[in-house]
């Protein structure tokens, strides 16, 4: 028997027929920002600004938080607010990044203009 034979022999004799207690997967197009486990200190980190690392700061615990879906609401001028939503991609010194839902655009936003930021579990 050739070898090209033996292989569509073995094929045939493969059963791929799904288990009857199969249940599919809904795709989630978000779950690659979802919050990583914890990892321990490098020394990148041990380098790393002391508002970014400190739990005691607002930008230490927005990077705890990267991978949820946030509202954020941001004060404008004296009375003006305005609120954007979406998944929390990054927490600088001075901004955040989110990745609106109903675009998809990366929104750069000021850190020191919010005033809340509501947390999705």
């Amino acid at each position: 028997m050739s070898k090209k034979e033996n292989h569509v022999n073995e094929t045939k004799e493969m059963n791929f027929s799904p288990s009857p207690y199969f249940v599919p997967y809904m795709f989630c197009p978000y779950e690659c920002f979802r919050q990583q486990p914890f990892e321990p200190v490098s020394e990148v980190d041990a380098q790393m600004e002391p508002t970014l690392k400190d739990i005691g700061y607002t930008q230490a615990y927005l990077r705890t938080q990267i991978g949820k879906k946030v509202k954020i609401d941001f004060l404008i001028g004296t009375d003006l607010f305005i609120d954007k939503e979406g998944i929390l991609l990054e927490v600088g010194i001075s901004y955040v990044v989110i990745r609106e839902l109903s675009t998809n655009f990366k929104v750069m936003c000021d850190l020191y203009s919010i005033k809340f930021v509501s947390i999705y579990e």
